[in-house]
């Protein structure tokens, strides 16, 4: 009798460890749950919070992240100045610039807008922008540029941002590939994002607002300088342009509405 009790006791605190282990399992798991078992759409707004990421913030906040030299960075560049300037944001610095040739649609038409914070009202809400270039145009291919690039973000962002683009970039899997938006290119590096942020949520897009052959004529990019005319209605050669970066703007306009 006493031999089956000892028994017992030894089955007992054998399930006993057994279920802790599953549970400690289960835990474990769902707090360090990897997005990279989801895919991410590029160039979609995609919802990644249900609240603000910047906690005790009164403004609603736009990251604008991109290097110097990247054909969506640039392409993408003019939907950023629009919505500035419709904003009547006063002493706009940038630099006009063309897309590095390392890359597909090379010398495209931009604007690098180094480095700088904005602030405007847009639906009676303040809104702070903040325009971070990673790299510059010695881009390299070498397994430490997505490293590199998430220290520069880490120094110029919140946490919390700094987490999520981290995710979307080099943990979640691209919509119909294997691979991460950081390593798509051809040389591995953290890639153009936008992460929009306010009371209600927070949405990422992940690639170009608008697209680098929407800046092509005649199998070749504009200068700069005539997409700034079309822009600010010097010239209107090609109301295509114009149509394309308005739209653009407007669903930057848009996310900053859903996230208010």
């Amino acid at each position: 009798m006493a031999k089956e009790r000892n028994i017992s006791y030894k089955l007992l605190a054998f399930f006993i460890i057994f279920f802790v282990i599953i549970a400690f399992l289960g835990i474990y798991g769902a707090y360090h749950y990897n997005p990279s078992d989801e895919t991410i759409e590029l160039e979609q707004y995609c919802k990644v919070s249900t609240s603000d990421l910047i906690k005790n913030n009164s403004n609603d906040h736009i990251y604008f992240v991109s290097w110097d030299g990247s054909p969506f960075g640039d392409a993408s560049s003019w939907a950023i100045y629009s919505l500035l300037n419709e904003s009547h944001v006063s002493h706009i610095k940038y630099n006009c610039t063309e897309s590095s040739e390392k890359f597909q649609y090379n010398n495209t038409p931009g604007l690098i807008l180094y480095n700088n914070t904005y602030n405007f009202t847009y639906n009676t809400h303040k809104v702070t922008l903040q325009t971070i270039y990673l790299y510059g145009e010695n881009l390299s291919n070498n397994s430490h540029e997505i490293k590199l690039g998430l220290n520069e973000l880490k120094n110029m962002v919140p946490e919390s941002i700094y987490n999520e683009i981290e995710i979307y970039t080099t943990e979640a899997i691209v919509d119909g590939t294997s691979n991460t938006s950081a390593n798509i290119s051809s040389i591995p590096h953290i890639n153009t994002v936008t992460l929009i942020t306010g009371k209600t949520g927070a949405y990422l897009l992940n690639g170009y607002l608008l697209s680098p052959s929407d800046f092509e004529k005649s199998n070749k990019p504009l200068a700069p300088e005539v997409v700034m005319e079309n822009i600010n209605g010097i010239s209107n050669r090609y109301p295509s342009i114009t149509s394309a970066v308005k739209t653009s703007r407007e669903g930057i306009e848009s996310t900053l509405k859903d996230v208010q």
